[in-house]
């Protein structure tokens, strides 16, 4: 989870990255939908997967100065999530209630399919983040 830093206001937070890749909406019923946008901005719950991103950076811009990179290392998805008002007050471990609005967590993954090994094979991912401040 990635704290926006100083900013009071996740409606000043925007995720650059994403467009033209296709993710699956689980605000709406898993259902599948192509970022048409360039930026990720935040108005209301948000929790996607961001399917086989082409590029390797996500980075988080808070009032317009980029402040993380998220680097992704052999995982080809991205998930971005932000609870909102309602889903922050409906988890107990949630704490402080209207931290939802200092916050978005943003991390790689492997989220849509398994990746088979076989015996004895091996499989190495990771990411790493670079403060921009």
């Amino acid at each position: 989870m990635t704290d926006t830093c100083s900013n009071q206001d996740i409606s000043q937070t925007k995720i650059t990255g994403l467009a033209g890749t296709s993710y699956i909406d689980k605000t709406q019923n898993a259902k599948v939908f192509t970022s048409t946008s360039p930026d990720l901005s935040f108005f209301g719950p948000v929790d996607r997967v961001y399917r086989s991103l082409p590029q390797d950076t996500t980075s988080i811009v808070v009032a317009g100065r980029p402040r993380l990179d998220v680097v992704r290392d052999n995982l080809r998805d991205t998930v971005v999530w932000n609870p909102w008002k309602e889903g922050a007050e409906a988890m107990g471990d949630f704490a402080p209630k209207d931290g939802y609005k200092r916050m978005v967590c943003v991390e790689s993954g492997a989220v849509d399919g398994w990746i088979g090994l076989e015996a004895q094979d091996a499989f190495e991912a990771g990411q790493a983040f670079r403060a921009r401040i």
